[in-house]
C-alpha cells in the first residue's frame, strides 16, 4: 500500500490526511551516475546492493597514507580534504562536498598504498563501493564499465587542468578562479587550507585577499 511505502511519509492533521514524498537516498548518487550513462532499474538494484553506507565525525580519517584504498565514496553529506604530508608539512591537493565521489583513485585502480590521507572536515555520510564489488558490476553491467572509462577520464582532466593552474597562474588568479568555478570552497573551508591548496602561506593568501577588497571598494 501507498502508505507503507519508504518513500512517502504522512501527518494526520484534523479531519485531514496529507503525504509528503521523501527523496530516496540513493538518488542523489543515481543522478550523479546518470550523467554519464543511463541505467536500468535492475542494473541500478545491483549497484545499490553492493553499497555500504559509512558514517564519520568531523576528524575521522576516509583514508591514510599507506593504506591501501578499497572504496570509491560518493558524499551523502558533508565535505573532505585530501592532502599529503611532504618533510612534515601538510600540502592540499583537492577537497570533496557532497554529491560528488571522494577517494584515492590511483591507490583504488593500482591497489597499492596510498600516498594521501582523506579527512572529514565535519560531520560525514558516504556511500562505499568495494573494489571487488566494481569488478563484479563491470562484469555483470557492460555500461558500468563505460561509467568507468568516463568517470577516469573526468577526473583525468581535472588533474590535467589542476596541474597546469599551479604551473602557469599567479596565486591571485588560482583564487580568484577558485571563487568563480568552486565558491563552495571559499564558503566552507578554513582560510589555511585554500592557501594550502592554492600552494601559498595563509599570510599571502590574507594580502591577496585584502588587495581584492580594496580594488572591490575603488570599483564602487
Amino acid at each position: 500500500m501507498l502508505a507503507e511505502h519508504p518513500a512517502f511519509l504522512w501527518w494526520i492533521g484534523g479531519n485531514s490526511l496529507t503525504f509528503t514524498m521523501i527523496e530516496n537516498e540513493y538518488a542523489p548518487l543515481r543522478r550523479y551516475v546518470g550523467q554519464f550513462i543511463e541505467v536500468t532499474d535492475e542494473e541500478w538494484r545491483l549497484h545499490e546492493a553492493a553499497l555500504r553506507r559509512r558514517n564519520l565525525k568531523k576528524g575521522e580519517w576516509l583514508l591514510k597514507k599507506g593504506e591501501v584504498c578499497q572504496h570509491v565514496s560518493f558524499i551523502n553529506y558533508g565535505c573532505f580534504r585530501i592532502y599529503n604530508i611532504v618533510k612534515g608539512e601538510e600540502f592540499t591537493t583537492d577537497f570533496s562536498f557532497e554529491g560528488n565521489y571522494i577517494t584515492d583513485y590511483s591507490s583504488f585502480l593500482t591497489q597499492q598504498p596510498s600516498a594521501a590521507y582523506i579527512i572529514a572536515l565535519e560531520d560525514a555520510e558516504v556511500m562505499e563501493l568495494h573494489y571487488n564489488d566494481m569488478q563484479v558490476l563491470y562484469e555483470k553491467i557492460p555500461s558500468w564499465q563505460k561509467y568507468g572509462r568516463l568517470i577516469a577520464e573526468f577526473l583525468y582532466t581535472k588533474v590535467v587542468e589542476r596541474a597546469q593552474s599551479l604551473l602557469f597562474d599567479s596565486p591571485e588568479e588560482l583564487y580568484i578562479r577558485l571563487m568563480k568555478e568552486r565558491p563552495k570552497v571559499i564558503e566552507n573551508i578554513p582560510q589555511r587550507y585554500i592557501a594550502s591548496y592554492l600552494g601559498i602561506q595563509p599570510e599571502s593568501l590574507s594580502r591577496i585577499r585584502k588587495r581584492m577588497m580594496i580594488q572591490d571598494g575603488k570599483d564602487l
